[in-house]
């Protein structure tokens, strides 16, 4: 296996703390500032409760995503960069899912090195272009250019392969329970699930593991969970890529809508005997908007 074809092949993919203080003395004075620091201090974490909905005709949707990795192997440093920025303004959609919308690709693009070498940077043919995608009721995709004509099959295809989850029902929901939440709860997803809510698309090559949720921070606009996982994907030749990620994903609790995830960590390249190959680090980063 080429170092250029490992690297094409490995393309991929808060709790809030309150102080109480306590005076022993009896003085007066001292028990008035206990009274005033007490009634100052920030209250405790409420628990949150999440609910499902589907965005209206009307609403705007913007996301950005950064997906980084770099890894060593066989003495070389290969570097990879992916970064996405796009907008969605929803014109129709049903009880489940988005069934219409306009699509604003800003930009998709990669950027690679290899060693020394020079960075490639290449541009997806989407970017810088705008879509008006229809979901039909058996689930097929179509879409208009911004002429009105017709999108040619190979666009369409770069299209569905980037964005078909926008018109399938939002998985984003389907860990957490229908009961209110507790700060500091921890919940265990399971693969499928959280392959559906992170949009990694379920082939049998890719599994998740370990997985910990744990609420640390909730407000009516915004739930946190601390995250940990592991990532195991197959890739070429009988290789694997094994990632422990940790870090943080971002619910909205008005219609369950992620809106930030922010997980990285150490990745290693197995062989079919399990002996590592490679090291390095991924990164995943993204944040979306609802309007």
């Amino acid at each position: 296996m080429t170092h250029e074809t490992s690297a094409r092949q490995l393309s991929i993919i808060v709790l809030l703390t309150a102080a109480l203080f306590a005076c022993k003395a009896l003085k007066k004075e001292q028990t008035e500032a206990t009274a005033s620091a007490a009634a100052s201090a920030p209250s405790a974490p409420s628990d949150v409760t999440f609910t499902r909905a589907v965005p209206k005709p009307g609403s705007k949707i913007a996301g950005e995503r950064t997906t980084t990795m770099k890894f060593t192997m066989d003495g070389k440093v290969f570097r990879e960069t992916t970064n996405l920025d796009a907008t969605l303004d929803v014109r129709a959609s049903d009880d489940f899912r988005i069934t219409k919308a306009a699509l604003d690709v800003k930009d998709l693009n990669t950027v690679k090195q290899e060693g020394d070498g020079q960075e490639k940077r290449s541009v997806s043919p989407l970017a810088g272009s705008r879509y008006v995608i229809t979901r039909s009721d058996d689930g097929k995709l179509s879409g208009l250019d911004s002429a009105g004509n017709k999108v040619p099959a190979a666009q369409l295809k770069l299209i569905k392969d980037e964005f078909a989850s926008v018109f399938e029902k939002d998985q984003t929901a389907a860990f957490l329970p229908d009961r209110p939440l507790k700060p500091g709860e921890r919940l265990s997803p399971a693969s499928d699930a959280l392959l559906k809510m992170l949009e990694i698309k379920d082939d049998g090559k890719t599994l998740i593991d370990g997985i910990e949720f744990t609420l640390t921070s909730a407000t009516p606009e915004r739930a946190s969970f601390d995250v940990a996982l592991t990532l195991t994907q197959n890739i070429v030749a009988g290789m694997r890529l094994r990632a422990k990620l940790k870090g943080k994903i971002d619910i909205r609790p008005e219609g369950t809508w992620l809106m930030g995830v922010d997980l990285k960590g150490p990745l290693e390249l197995l062989d079919r005997a399990g002996n590592q190959k490679g090291t390095g680090d991924l990164a995943v980063t993204a944040e979306q908007t609802y309007n």
